[in-house]
This record gives structure tokens, C-alpha cells and sequence, in this order.
């Protein structure tokens, strides 16, 4: 029997290892980011001590009823440590984890040779030190993951260096980066040879990955979206790829709770800005977020927006509906009016398609040109991404949210005739301000919505306290543990009209085990 209870220590600390591994690469590998994410999970973690020491003490009574208990406990752990669902993101097992894995299979080791006398005391100890081992070996080997980092950006930096004739250009903001990054792609490409980020390639090492695997001496601009969730994370990427035109798509209160401040938000995403200036080329600027428009700037700037006859390039005569949205565009410096119409839903993608526009115009692309691309440009997935069937339609919305988005996209659910329903789990990653803006969440959601399905989260208790001060119908409020239990509910309603449902935002695994 003692055979079996190591079989199954070894078993569950193989579980653990992985399932912990995932989680800190969710977390990016940030240390601060992880350390926050094990403390709002605490509970889960010490709910699993007295299972992995009590066969320990039992097995000193050494009887067969004892050594059952043991067995039996053992066994309940490793069901309650499996995987319950498919992840959202899969865990990808990169070189860095690869070697994370060796360096913690050696500690394991050394621990295992010392007094073999004791193994399962130490197997129990090493179950317990599970959450943090991915954190130790992270920790032991820094010194070469920072040479290789740094061997892989002299890399990229090189490839750009024999490239003197490429235009980067950056996106950035706190939303709407990335439709705006798809939308330049699809409009320049139609001059142009264009690499771009691909996914939520993002962060510095997203951006050498794509540079140095994907970037070739055809291609003439490289469109490269930079995000951020601490300050200087920005200027990281910008001093790699040197970027000569930067857009700037909004600034928000979003990972809040890395960032602490929108202030220290502002100063990160203008760091592009800077760096463009340094460059000698142009910065993009939305000029209908308030953030934008009131920071102190410097160099050569481009307004873009919509409804200011001031900006640059401005948009007006906007018509949204669930059928797409149409709008007139001006350009200022060529005294030039051109409509536009495109089968993308949401008014706030008007924003969004201006800006790439204006940056397609300024390299030599005309605005008539244009009108075929913009019409047949796509949603980006998971970005208000409309899928029809029958009678029935889903407003995918899922990729993240934050307050201003969130807002934007059930605007857009109210555009659509019929039974309009959400699914969501709340807002993430705001800090002290999350109770705040997941309330007022709950409040704005009561205007249009028919139904409401939360989503298990944490948010969801401060969404559904802005609901009930709202006096909504709670027999119209339902509770469900993953988005898919929502659909299939939804399914079975019969509301006697078209049902449309919008999902909005959907938690990654990291903040929803």
C-alpha cells in the first residue's frame, strides 16, 4: 500500500507542477502579476495542506484501515487537482517552460537523494511547495533566460537593421489596438507588401518572435502593436523596432491594477509618441478621447475622430445598425469628402477604421481607393464578431472588455431588433476601481438588455448589485458557471422574436479555475 500512496503523491505533484506552470505562463511570467493571482486564489491552495499531510500521520499508525483513509484522501485530491475543462488558451510548452521543467525536475531530484529514508515526507513537502515551484525555477534560471532574451532581441534588431527602407509603424492604446492594427493591414495591403504582429503577439518578446520568423526583405511596412501593463513597456518595444509612425487608439482605465493610474497609463502609451518624435516621423492621435486630446504633445501629430470639422481627418454623417455602418470622411489637408460603408457592427469601429484611413491616405493611398477594401474588411474575432444562424444571433465580444468597450459593444446589442440578452463575467484587472466600474456595468446593462446571464466570477456580485439598483426583473437575472450553459439555456427560450446575444468578455483560465 505504501507503494500506492507514492504512486499518487507523484501523480498529484506532476499535476500540480503543470497546472502551476500554465498559470504563471498566463501570468506572462511576471512574478508581481503571479504572487497577486496566488493570493486572490489562496483558498484553493490551502484547502489542499491537511489533504497532502494527513496520510502522512496516518500512515505512523500503519493499519490497514489507516493506509486505505490514506490512499482514499490521495486519490479524492488528484480528481479535485485534474483539469475540469478544456483551457481557453492552451499551455504552450515553449523552450522557457521546457527548461523551467528541467530545472525543477533536478531540485526535485537533489531533494529526493537526500535520506531516502524519508521519501514520502518529502513528497508530501514537495506537493506543497508545488504552486511556487514554477516561481524557483523562474527565479534560478534568470540569468540565462536574460541572455537568450537578449540574443533573440540583437537578433530581430539586426534583421531590421538590413532592412533601412522599412516604415514601422506601432499601434497602441488601452482598446481597440488591435482592430485598428487588422484594419491598417487590410487597407495598406493594397499598395503596400504588409507584415503585421499577428494574434496578441504584443508584448517586446511577441514582437521579436514575429520579426525574426516572419519578416522578410519583401515586405515594406511592418505594423507592430505594442500593449502594456507596466510603464516603460512601451519604450522596451520601441527601442527595438524604431518605429517611424505611431497611432495612438485610445487610453482608458484598463490593468489598473498593474498600472495603479491612468496617469501612468497616459505616460506608457505616449511613450510611443516619443519615440516617434525621436524618429523624426508622425504620431496618429484619436482626438475623441479625452485623454488623448488634453495631454501636453510634442512633434509631428495627425488628429483623426469623429464629428470635429478641427481634426484632420474627421468623420461625420454616422449611421450604425446590426446590417453595418456607413460614414462620411473629410480630409482636411486635401479638402477631400469621401463615403464610406463597410459590414462591420459597432459605432465605435468608425473610430477605429478613421484611423487607419488617415495613416493610409498620409502613405500615398487615396480615400477613393480605399472604398472597396473598407467594405469588405471583416471583424476581427472575438471583437464584436457577428455570427448569424436562423433566428439567432451572437455578438462575439469576448477577447477582454474594459468600462468604455463594454459600454460600446451593448450599445451596439441595442442596435439589433428582437430579444437582446449578455453573458458576461464582469471587468478584470481595475484594481480598487474594479467594485466601481463592474456596478456601473451592471447599471448601463439594464437599459437595453432583456435578459442578463452572469457569468461565475468574482466581478459578477458588484455587476449584479448595479442590476438590482437598477430595480431590474431578477426572474430575467441568471447565474451560470461557463458561457456555453448560458447558450444552451438560451436555446430553450421562446421569446416569440429574433434572439440576440452578446458575449461579453470571457475571463482566461488564470481568472477562472
Amino acid at each position: 500500500m505504501k507503494a500506492i500512496i507514492i504512486i499518487e503523491y507523484v501523480i498529484n505533484l506532476i499535476i500540480l507542477l503543470i497546472f502551476h506552470m500554465h498559470m504563471f505562463q498566463l501570468n506572462s511570467y511576471f512574478l508581481k502579476k503571479h504572487l497577486n493571482w496566488m493570493k486572490s486564489n489562496i483558498s484553493k491552495i490551502v484547502i489542499q495542506l491537511p489533504i497532502i499531510v494527513i496520510p502522512i500521520i496516518l500512515l505512523m499508525i500503519n493499519n490497514i484501515i489507516t493506509n486505505i483513509i490514506s490512499i482514499l484522501l490521495l486519490a479524492f485530491l488528484i480528481l479535485y487537482n485534474l483539469p475540469k475543462k478544456k483551457a481557453k488558451i492552451a499551455f504552450n510548452l515553449t523552450s522557457r517552460v521546457i527548461r523551467m521543467f528541467i530545472t525543477e525536475a533536478i531540485l526535485i531530484l537533489i531533494i529526493m537523494l537526500i535520506n531516502k529514508d524519508i521519501i514520502l515526507i518529502k513528497l508530501s513537502i514537495l506537493n506543497i511547495l508545488a504552486p511556487i515551484m514554477a516561481i524557483i525555477a523562474n527565479c534560478i534560471n534568470f540569468p540565462i533566460e536574460k541572455l537568450i532574451r537578449n540574443k533573440y532581441i540583437n537578433q530581430a534588431k539586426k534583421i531590421l537593421a538590413d532592412m533601412p527602407n522599412l516604415i514601422v509603424i506601432g499601434v497602441t492604446g488601452s482598446y481597440g489596438k488591435t482592430s485598428v492594427k487588422n484594419f491598417l493591414e487590410r487597407t495598406l495591403s493594397s499598395k503596400y507588401e504588409v507584415l503585421s504582429t499577428p494574434k496578441n503577439y504584443n508584448t517586446t518578446m511577441g514582437v521579436v518572435k514575429t520579426i525574426r520568423e516572419n519578416l522578410k526583405p519583401i515586405h515594406q511596412i511592418f505594423i507592430c502593436e505594442m500593449g502594456a501593463t507596466n510603464v516603460g513597456d512601451i519604450k522596451e518595444i520601441c527601442d527595438i523596432v524604431k518605429p517611424k509612425f505611431g497611432v495612438i487608439t485610445a487610453i482608458g482605465p484598463q490593468h489598473l491594477q498593474s498600472f495603479k493610474t491612468i496617469d501612468n497609463i497616459i505616460k506608457t502609451k505616449f511613450e510611443l509618441a516619443d519615440s516617434v518624435r525621436k524618429n523624426g516621423g508622425v504620431t496618429f492621435l484619436n482626438y475623441n478621447n479625452e485623454y488623448i486630446m488634453n495631454k501636453e504633445k510634442e512633434g509631428n501629430i495627425i488628429t483623426y475622430g469623429v464629428n470635429n470639422p478641427d481634426l484632420d481627418y474627421n468623420s461625420y454623417n454616422l449611421r450604425s445598425s446590426s446590417q453595418g455602418l456607413s460614414f462620411t470622411m473629410f480630409d482636411k489637408k486635401n479638402n477631400e469628402e469621401i463615403e464610406f460603408k463597410t459590414k462591420l457592427i459597432g459605432k465605435h469601429n468608425i473610430i477605429n477604421l478613421t484611423a487607419a484611413i488617415a495613416v493610409a491616405n498620409y502613405l500615398g493611398i487615396t480615400l477613393k481607393s480605399l472604398i472597396p477594401h473598407i467594405r469588405k474588411i471583416e471583424s476581427v474575432r472575438h471583437r464584436l464578431q457577428l455570427i448569424s444562424r436562423d433566428n439567432f444571433n451572437i455578438i462575439d465580444d469576448s477577447y477582454n472588455s474594459n468600462p468604455v468597450s463594454s459600454k460600446s459593444a451593448i450599445d451596439t446589442l441595442a442596435e439589433f431588433d428582437g430579444t437582446k440578452i449578455i453573458v458576461t463575467p464582469g471587468l478584470i484587472e481595475l484594481g480598487e476601481d474594479e467594485e466601481k466600474y463592474n456596478f456601473e456595468l451592471g447599471q448601463y446593462m439594464t437599459k437595453y438588455c432583456d435578459y442578463i446571464f452572469l457569468v461565475n466570477s468574482k466581478s459578477t456580485k458588484f455587476v449584479l448589485d448595479g442590476i438590482i439598483d437598477k430595480n431590474f426583473n431578477k426572474d430575467k437575472v441568471f447565474s451560470v458557471n461557463i458561457p456555453c450553459e448560458a447558450i444552451q439555456q438560451i436555446s430553450r427560450l421562446n421569446t416569440g422574436k429574433k434572439i440576440t446575444v452578446l458575449l461579453e468578455n470571457d475571463l482566461p483560465d488564470n481568472y477562472n479555475i
